[in-house]
């Protein structure tokens, strides 16, 4: 896992690594290399292909000079298009004039490159880019057949908060050092930064906030004696009159997470989809419950202790619609659950008026919002810090959706960025919710939400290089997730 630090946290960790004997010379010559060795990565022709590295004058623009020697010394095609040299570092400067390093003003930049590296400012920008610089940056975005790559952060956007100062470079891969920023991973921040790549340089950071990564979740092996009995009943309680297919939806997704907890799948639906659901299903078990004319499934005590009594794991609230009852049958199951609950879509809403009952609830609730479900549920804006609030004060895990998913049981943050835009549809949340619940057979609340949201997202990354984004389905997810430890 990658930690995340704000521009302040970043500040004093590289003071404190200062402090500590380590020379900004050394973490210069660190930075440089990281993004030199990328950047020979995207290279065919060493010599044909056109590098331009354009550089600031600032602490940014010497770690790019430096990249740019890296790349001459070792014989690549490379010029530096620099911004007030004047001001640049006396011995950074003199180092690349020595080197005979091709160094033109970033003026005098009329395209032909094939690579472009971006080290004009850095993660400590705190005003608009406007004027000459701005018609730089937007020069440089307008290329075509370009590769576009970011030293530390692109220039132009705010590492706390993921905002576009003005203009703002487009990157198709960013090499950041020693940890995320949060810009990188909300605002805009996506958008800019392309493919992030965090290189160490040699600076430690602490932070409780992470990204998480293959290979960084808690492995799980089944006993020898074992059987889908002692491996785990998920019970997922879903649908209304008019949606059946959210909940069909959840349960194939729990199938697919068998391997990591989930023994048998019970889909619990109202009884108008009898015919439907019986025509469907395949591997889950079918529990057809008592519902009103409209197909809204009732609250019957009798009904619920018996899946109360049964289940491993239950997921409650997709495709339930505007179900009357279903704000009582949500309370009821996480006062008298001392399981895992998630509760979703629908069963989000209807406890937006009321969700105290979780801070003392006997269930492990673990609610999973998108950023409209987050505010209707909370009247507040999609944050971190807000995700965090709601699941201290609630104890229980949030996994608050979105092209950074957040994490978090209130005291630990950990961002999911596997994905990609083409899950953007319907049907994604629910079969992640299916994925949750049966992965809390295996692990904690907040690993299993972990290890769901993780996988899915690979998994849709594998399924777009087969279909196009706009094809994507959530189903052929499923057929690309990778569920081996």
């Amino acid at each position: 896992m990658k930690n995340v630090l704000s521009v302040a946290g970043v500040r004093a960790a590289e003071q404190s690594a200062m402090q500590s004997g380590v020379s900004e010379t050394l973490l210069r010559i660190s930075a440089s290399l990281a993004v030199a060795d990328i950047v020979a990565e995207h290279v065919k022709d060493k010599t044909g292909t056109a590098i331009a590295v354009f550089c600031g004058s600032g602490g940014n623009g010497c770690d790019g000079l430096l990249a740019a020697c890296r790349l001459h010394n070792i014989g690549y095609n490379v010029t530096a298009y620099t911004i007030d040299f004047e001001k640049v570092d006396a011995q950074i400067k003199a180092y690349a004039v020595n080197a005979g390093l091709k160094i033109e003003n970033a003026d005098k930049y009329d395209g032909g490159a094939a690579i472009i590296v971006d080290a004009i400012f850095g993660i400590g920008l705190n005003k608009p880019i406007t004027g000459n610089l701005a018609r730089i940056i937007d020069m440089l975005n307008a290329q075509s057949d370009v590769f576009r790559v970011a030293l530390d952060v692109p220039s132009g956007l705010n590492c706390d908060t993921g905002e576009v100062m003005g203009a703002c470079f487009k990157a198709d891969e960013t090499v950041t050092f020693s940890c995320y920023k949060p810009g990188m991973l909300f605002g805009k921040g996506r958008d800019m930064c392309g493919k992030i790549i965090v290189r160490d340089v040699g600076i430690k950071t602490v932070s409780n906030m992470h990204v998480y990564e293959d290979g960084d979740f808690p492995a799980y092996t089944r006993q020898a004696s074992a059987h889908k009995g002692t491996a785990g009943k998920v019970y997922i309680i879903g649908g209304c009159g008019s949606m059946v297919g959210a909940p069909v939806m959840a349960g194939a997704a729990a199938h697919t997470a068998y391997l990591n907890g989930a023994g048998t799948v019970t889909v619990c639906v109202p009884s108008v989809h009898r015919a439907a659901m019986s025509a469907r299903a395949t591997m889950a078990v079918l529990k057809f419950l008592p519902d009103t004319a409209d197909g809204f499934i009732k609250f019957d005590k009798g009904v619920l202790d018996d899946i109360i009594s049964k289940a491993s794991a239950i997921c409650i609230g997709v495709g339930m619609g505007d179900n009357p009852d279903l704000s009582r049958i949500v309370q009821y199951i996480c006062e008298k659950y001392d399981k895992a609950v998630v509760i979703d879509a629908d069963g989000i809403n209807a406890i937006k008026n009321g969700c105290e009952f979780i801070k003392s609830a006997k269930a492990k609730v673990i609610l999973t919002p998108h950023v409209g479900e987050f505010k209707r549920l909370t009247g507040l804006d999609a944050t971190v810090e807000n995700a965090v609030q709601l699941a201290a004060e609630l104890n229980a895990v949030v996994v608050l959706k979105s092209a950074t998913t957040i994490i978090t049981d209130g005291n630990e943050v950990r961002l999911n960025i596997a994905g990609t835009p083409a899950m953007a549809k319907g049907g994604m949340g629910d079969m992640l919710s299916g994925c949750i619940t049966a992965l809390t057979c295996a692990y904690t609340p907040i690993d299993a939400a972990t290890v769901a949201c993780y996988r899915n997202g690979l998994g849709a990354e594998r399924a777009v290089s087969s279909y196009a984004q706009m094809m994507l389905t959530a189903s052929d997810v499923l057929n690309f997730a990778d569920y081996k430890e």
